[in-house]
């Protein structure tokens, strides 16, 4: 705007001034008082030597944008659209627009008007096609980002879609991309808990803490943590460590590691694909991607900046931590790494204040056989005896020990040369070590015993279940041939090692009796 012009405005407004106050005081001079502003106006018109239109939000847009007015109305009588809504906007709207373009200006038909040729929406002017281009640029040249150059985009100008346009303008700046902060941090997305434990194992390195490094492995399944001290972190000392490690608990099915050195090797790609083991790597420079493996490292991080505060070994002090974690419950699964990896509890020092259940058991037998009471008994290979039958009437047969399975269990030789499996309880004993001159047909036992062919031994008498004998003769010739007698028929020696109760000895012990305790009562 121009000085002159500006002088013109500035009369105008104080001939307006006086003539409101004049109006105040004296109604009757109102008409005269126009008629003087009137003849300002008409002197400033003819006074003017350019053509320039009455002042109005258009002018206020060109000017913010340096854009020309004239140029807008060219261009939107030209625009297929604009051209359509400028005349519906001289000549009335229809009731109702079949065109998909047409419809957010059939939307706000109330509030548009034209101006100069111009379409205008309220303050701002409605911008044809072929100038979008240039007042996204301008729009865009301070790089004020997207929230505020849509501010002052809704401050001039509209189109439909603008602040789509808007948007993509912004983001497609590499200027305003370089400079930008980080979007907001995601949602944590927590990996997938295996079907099974040492499925899927997470590494990572801890330190230098101390002057040392260390290899931490974590299993997903079950929380059990794994920590190695490395002298180097090359690939041939991470594949020496996984292998003792996987000596003692087995090749999981997925390896989680970032893309330090040594996990992104040829080496170690190697080492995986020959043992069958998928290798995931996260994300470069993103930790929170291997996650459970940033948690143990923290954990024994933890641990070793204590020991090392405290002046003690760092390994004996990690190595009793992780004997206490691995016992103890995990907040996550609810069990302890221990029980869900072994299947059982490890043992710990804490341990001795429970009772012995081994030392709990041994006494509860000792009762039992205290209380069971009953003899001792031993037999030896070529022992004859009397062993029980459960055929035919015939309860006892007779018969030698061939060999001692157990402490209370033999193999007996029969007349008839087939081996029979007896308790103690059912033998009884015949004579002390004695071999019998056996028949024809009888073939010696590896251990010194005799075993009967098909040529059996002379018939044994049977004990009835009166205690005598079915034959006095041949039980009597059989007897001296034997060296011995019937048990319970006369007297035998017994063998030395052998404890058989004499016929005086109780055969349970006697029981303690107290006497009861009355109370109340003399």
């Amino acid at each position: 705007m121009t000085a002159s012009r500006m002088q013109r405005w500035a009369l105008l407004l104080s001939a307006y001034n006086f003539t409101i106050e004049y109006i105040n005081t004296n109604a009757n001079t109102a008409d005269a008082l126009s008629r003087l502003v009137d003849s300002y106006k008409a002197k400033d018109r003819s006074s003017s030597n350019d053509d320039e239109p009455e002042q109005t939000y258009l002018h206020f847009a060109s000017e913010a944008l340096m854009l020309d007015f004239r140029e807008i109305k060219k261009e939107t009588q030209r625009d297929p659209i604009l051209g359509r809504v400028l005349s519906f906007i001289r000549d009335g709207w229809p009731d109702e627009v079949d065109s998909k373009e047409l419809k957010p200006y059939f939307n706000r038909r109330l509030e548009l008007y034209s101006e100069l040729g111009c379409i205008m929406w309220g303050h701002r002017l409605v911008v044809p096609k072929l100038c979008h281009n240039k007042i996204l640029q301008e729009l865009h040249d301070v790089h004020m980002g997207i929230v505020k150059t849509k501010c002052i985009a809704r401050s001039y100008v509209w189109w439909p879609g603008i602040d789509e346009a808007v948007e993509a303008m912004c983001r497609a700046c590499s200027v305003c991309a370089e400079t930008a902060a980080a979007p907001p941090h995601h949602a944590p997305q927590p990996w997938p808990w295996p079907s099974r434990p040492w499925s899927r194992l997470h590494l990572d390195f801890l330190g230098p803490i101390d002057g040392r490094r260390y290899l931490v492995l974590i299993d997903a399944y079950s929380k059990w943590i794994e920590i190695c001290q490395m002298n180097t972190t090359t690939a041939n000392s991470v594949i020496n460590k996984l292998r003792e490690i996987f000596a003692r608990f087995g090749i999981p099915r997925q390896i989680v590691s970032d893309n330090g050195p040594p996990f992104s090797s040829e080496e170690f790609r190697l080492f995986l694909m020959h043992n069958g083991m998928e290798h995931l790597l996260s994300a470069p420079y993103h930790p929170a991607s291997n996650g459970a493996a940033e948690n143990a490292v923290k954990t024994c991080k933890m641990v070793i900046t204590k020991a090392v505060r405290q002046g003690v070994n760092t390994e004996v002090a990690l190595q009793r931590y992780l004997l206490m974690y691995r016992n103890t419950e995990h907040s996550t699964t609810g069990e302890s790494p221990a029980l869900m990896l072994l299947g059982r509890s490890l043992r710990t020092r804490l341990d001795r204040l429970k009772p012995s259940r081994e030392q709990r058991v041994q006494r509860a037998q000792e009762r039992q056989l205290r209380a069971a009471g009953g003899g001792h008994r031993e037999l030896q290979p070529g022992d004859a005896v009397w062993y029980r039958t459960y055929r035919g009437p015939t309860k006892w047969l007779e018969g030698a020990i061939d060999e001692r399975l157990g402490s209370t269990d033999y193999n007996i030789i029969s007349l008839d040369g087939t081996v029979v499996h007896r308790h103690i309880d059912q033998i009884k004993l015949k004579s002390k070590h004695h071999e019998p001159s056996l028949p024809k047909g009888t073939t010696t036992h590896s251990n010194g015993t005799s075993k009967q062919g098909l040529v059996g031994w002379p018939q044994l008498p049977v004990e009835s279940e009166t205690g005598g004998s079915s034959s006095d003769s041949v039980s009597g010739s059989i007897g001296s041939e034997l060296g011995g007698g019937v048990e319970g028929s006369g007297t035998h020696s017994t063998d030395t090692n052998s404890v058989v109760p004499s016929t005086g000895e109780r055969r349970y012990p006697l029981r303690e009796r107290k006497p009861p305790n009355r109370y109340g009562y003399s």
